[in-house]
């Protein structure tokens, strides 16, 4: 071979090489787990959700059993909004209960009646699922802890993971992107897998609309820590709207579920730009009280900002990490006008 062949030659194995290095580093990590939440406060089997899970070869479907929240007046941890079931649980695919626990509950009990409380939410959440006829095999746990309410939360933790553990269960709970970046300041749950929520990383704005479900600037910031941390991870990618009510730029809560189609629609708001709507008049609307000027900022994912999500998450992960399950968040009669079932399989095949 003569001395330019076999230059060539190196060069297009070099390059052989690269691309297989590449296409490595960015294969799909063909995830067994096609999964949505459902985060409603009643089941109802519509033939839109069964269609949309069928033809998007969903498996698995994480359902809000209940919240927990802290009474202040009988300073005591209690369940909130249960789920209702008025139709039959899902057949065909496994059902996953999640129990929301917000993060005032861990701060202000006491550490010695944080085994009574995982000792009543498993026992609702087992009376729920026999009631309903559902042999779930896993927990999975939603908090957002904190440095001060990590020692409550964690014990709670391990008190669930040891019982779900003796009976062939298992437990997980969700991970934000910043509790994965500084996971050594934040500690790492004792659970056998998390969930890390792939959104929800930005501030919330209430001046103007923002990004605060999804931007890539911010995921990028995170995504590269989550090749590095310690326990097997599942994913969990945007698929929701929200709005935010504001007075006079300050935040004063989300209304879930809203999109511009519905702000738009209701007559008591006046447009002032893209996603924008101020109060014409004081009124209540999704049992919320607004006051004339009040302003109502919208946020909305959508398929592209979905795949977007879905390829920072993948390539954070690298080669060397497999999510067992990729899943949506959420589900509605309302998100299937937006997310057709060949848009919801074509994100998830991302993996």
């Amino acid at each position: 071979m003569s001395r330019p062949a076999r230059i060539l030659g190196t060069a297009v194995l070099v390059a052989a090489t690269l691309l297989s290095a590449a296409a490595l580093h960015f294969r799909p990590t063909n995830s067994s787990n096609r999964a949505l939440y459902y985060w409603r406060t009643e089941w109802s089997s519509s033939a839109e959700i069964q269609s949309a899970m069928k033809d998007a070869g969903i498996n698995r479907l994480y359902m809000r059993f209940f919240d927990v929240e802290w009474d202040s007046h009988e300073k005591t941890a209690n369940p909130i909004a249960p789920l209702r079931f008025a139709s039959r649980a899902p057949s065909g695919v496994e059902v996953v209960p999640v129990v929301y626990l917000v993060n005032a509950v861990f701060l202000k009990m006491s550490y010695e009646d944080v085994p009574e409380l995982a000792d009543n939410v498993l026992r609702k959440v087992r009376a729920m699922a026999e009631l309903e006829n559902i042999p779930f095999k896993e927990l999975q746990l939603d908090c957002d802890w904190s440095d001060d309410s990590r020692r409550n939360y964690f014990r709670f933790v391990e008190i669930l993971h040891n019982t779900m553990k003796s009976e062939g269960r298992s437990l997980s709970a969700t991970l934000r992107l910043h509790q994965v970046k500084y996971a050594r300041r934040t500690g790492i749950p004792p659970i056998d897998h998390g969930m890390l929520m792939f959104y929800n990383f930005s501030q919330i704005q209430g001046d103007e609309p923002g990004h605060s479900i999804f931007n890539e600037q911010d995921a990028a910031r995170y995504s590269s820590y989550i090749a590095g941390y310690p326990l097997k991870l599942d994913v969990v990618l945007p698929m929701f709207s929200w709005s935010v009510h504001a007075r006079d730029g300050k935040v004063l809560g989300l209304l879930e579920g809203i999109g511009s189609k519905e702000a738009g629609g209701f007559e008591g708001f006046r447009e002032q730009s893209a996603n924008h709507y101020a109060a014409t008049r004081s009124f209540f609307f999704r049992g919320r009280y607004f006051m004339e000027g009040d302003e109502l900022l919208v946020e909305e994912t959508t398929p592209r900002i979905t795949r977007q999500a879905a390829s920072l998450a993948r390539r954070g992960a690298g080669w060397s990490r497999h999510y067992d399950t990729v899943a949506l968040f959420d589900i509605d009669e309302e998100r299937l006008k937006d997310y057709s079932s060949a848009e919801i399989r074509g994100i998830l095949s991302e993996f």
